[in-house]
């Protein structure tokens, strides 16, 4: 009885083993301090992300603690900080803001983890769209356990939000032709 139950959902199963593999090994060690690889864009980027907490989420008007000419060769005495649209950094701050009780840098890095689960979500149902269940499970395995995944899937970086997003918009994309195509005469 209890083997048809499990193999009735089988998919469910595999599917949340995948995000708690996922999940776990983005967590191991979450509260080490941002002097890894890319140290200084993390810097650069948690700093836009203070910025917009102090400055009300003005997120047309992103800053970060740098006024020296190095990244512009151009002066810069207000701090201006034009890279991405700080979309990443309003998450950063919207759920430090809503939970200070937890560090700002490991909130940083939550707020990566998400993004990157978020993008195995997407190219999990769009492999399963475009294949089958199987192919999106080991998809998403090898996407999950990558070890430069793994290490750009918990920094603080905007990149695994971008790639959620890239994702996302082909599985919708794929989702309106479909959709689209049912609708038109043949």
């Amino acid at each position: 009885m209890l083997w048809k139950k499990i193999k009735k959902h089988q998919g469910k199963i595999l599917l949340l083993l995948l995000f708690s593999i996922a999940l776990l090994t983005r967590l191991y060690k979450i509260n080490s301090p941002v002097a890894d690889w890319h140290s200084w864009r993390q810097a650069d980027t948690a700093s836009v992300s203070k910025y917009l907490l102090k400055n009300n989420f003005d997120l047309l008007h992103p800053r970060f603690h740098d006024l020296s000419i190095m990244a512009s060769r151009q002066e810069n005495p207000q701090g201006w900080r034009f890279v991405e649209f700080p979309i990443y950094n309003a998450l950063h701050a919207g759920f430090y803001k809503i939970l200070p009780a937890i560090d700002f840098d490991v909130w940083g890095r939550l707020t990566t983890i998400l993004s990157s689960l978020m993008g195995l979500s997407f190219l999990y149902l769009l492999v399963k769209k475009v294949w089958d269940e199987k192919t999106a499970f080991l998809t998403g395995l090898f996407f999950a356990l990558l070890p430069f995944n793994i290490y750009y899937s918990r920094t603080i970086l905007p990149g695994p939000l971008a790639v959620a997003f890239s994702l996302a918009a082909i599985y919708f994309l794929l989702q309106y032709i479909e959709v689209k195509n049912k609708l038109l005469p043949s």
